[in-house]
């Protein structure tokens, strides 16, 4: 009998060590941060309890949030927190804690209403495993080491070529986990690679592995669906729509009706912000890797979707899918094909200077962009570049930097060699 109990408690005690020392495989990464609170994520190789310890000042964390339950993937809340301010964070469990480190930490959005300057990073398709992929990132590094973004914005096709759990794990974390993950505020949007060709929300992995602030927390009309949200982030109104989804009723945002559409007017309708960009995966006018003269989708969303981003004068459309950069001019009225353009009708700005525009109460037209090559790369149907681009790029990958003040927004496509190949300002009165 003392031979079965001493095994029993070599046994228990072997548990309790695997238990203690759990390897984390991914994260810390950050959710739903706002101006009050955030999610903390990570997952482990043994179910663990779940512990964050943290504060103000990184040699000094005495805040604790434990939960109980063992788990593998980690998801602890962390509220009361202060706007605009940098909170450090270690994360564990009862037994055993990482080492602090400064480059763990939230930093909270700013308050909702203020005025600060904002720094927006945006990336499309590039969880390829690519050799452009890695050369984007460093871009950004390099770029952005000085000042740092304060909010990640994801276009779609996030993790190819069927956007499983795995494929994240292998194409995505460890790329961005040191420079971005740990400390970067991400608000995604998902791509047709993301739902594996399918449009049933139930299936992706996405939809586990990542939080949508849709309760209003950053601001922005609820949408209770962590396929669309908005957020609020100092002067600008960041609105996430699902171009893959598609609703009970057979209906998708591209229909120009639904529970995703009226809730997209209702939110525009609501915003009061100087600025906002709408951003999504498969765009309106391309003729990169993608046609949107003959895909369906593009084609539907130009028709129906268009005239209410011109309503309510959206500055930005942004989305991913063709593995391109392109950029429109600013445009109203064009929801025809690429040969239906016509600059003396379509194109309304006032420049001031080459990519410079001057808005006034009447606004201007909507600037479309094509950001899709973060890690995916190249392709041009018949017709490229678009007739309505200002600037096209299918030889080189990049991704975007968007500094927004209240009265100016100012917009970088940053290539992987390092060096911007477009760029251009708007100014408001």
């Amino acid at each position: 009998m003392k031979k079965y109990t001493s095994i029993l408690s070599v046994f228990c005690l072997l548990f309790l060590q695997i238990t203690a020392l759990a390897q984390i495989v991914r994260g810390p990464y950050l959710q739903s941060v706002s101006p009050n609170q955030g999610i903390i994520r990570w997952r482990t190789e043994q179910a663990t309890d779940s512990r964050v310890i943290y504060g103000e000042n990184l040699k000094k964390l005495t805040k604790v949030i434990e939960l109980k339950q063992a788990v593998v993937d980690h998801e602890v809340l962390i509220q009361g927190l202060k706007p605009n301010k940098k909170y450090y964070y270690t994360i564990g469990n009862s037994k055993t804690m990482e080492a602090a480190s400064e480059k763990r930490f939230i930093l909270t959005a700013p308050k909702l209403g203020s005025t600060q300057a904002v720094r927006i990073w945006a990336l499309g398709d590039f969880g390829s495993g690519s050799k452009n992929q890695l050369e984007v990132k460093n871009a950004v590094v390099n770029y952005t080491k000085n000042h740092r973004a304060e909010a990640w914005i994801w276009l779609g096709d996030n993790a190819y070529s069927k956007g499983l759990d795995e494929e994240y794990q292998k194409k995505v974390f460890p790329i961005y986990q040191d420079e971005f993950f740990q400390n970067l505020n991400l608000y995604p949007a998902p791509g047709n690679h993301d739902y594996a060709g399918k449009h049933d929300p139930s299936e992706p992995p996405y939809f586990k592995i990542f939080n949508m602030p849709v309760q209003g927390e950053l601001g922005g009309v609820p949408s209770g669906n962590e396929s669309y949200y908005s957020v609020n982030y100092g002067q600008v109104h960041l609105v996430s729509i699902d171009s893959e989804l598609m609703e009970p009723s057979g209906l998708q945002v591209m229909d120009g009706k639904g529970a995703q559409y009226e809730w997209l007017e209702k939110d525009l309708a609501a915003n009061k912000l100087p600025w906002t960009i709408v951003y999504f995966h498969k765009p309106p006018y391309s003729k990169g890797s993608h046609d949107s003269d003959t895909e369906k989708d593009m084609v539907k969303m130009r028709e129906h979707v268009n005239p209410l981003f011109e309503k309510y004068k959206v500055d930005i459309v942004m989305a991913g899918h063709s593995h391109v950069y392109e950029r429109t001019h600013p445009l109203r009225g064009h929801f025809g094909i690429n040969a239906t353009f016509d600059a003396s009708k379509h194109i309304v700005a006032t420049s001031t200077a080459p990519n410079q525009y001057e808005v006034g109460k009447d606004g201007q037209g909507v600037i479309y962009i094509v950001n899709g090559s973060g890690g995916q790369l190249g392709g041009q149907k018949e017709g490229f570049p678009l007739k309505s681009a200002i600037y096209s790029n299918n030889k080189i990958g990049g991704s975007m930097i968007l500094d927004i003040t209240k009265t100016k927004l100012e917009a970088v496509w940053l290539g992987s060699d390092g060096e911007i190949h477009d760029q251009f300002t708007i100014t408001k009165k």
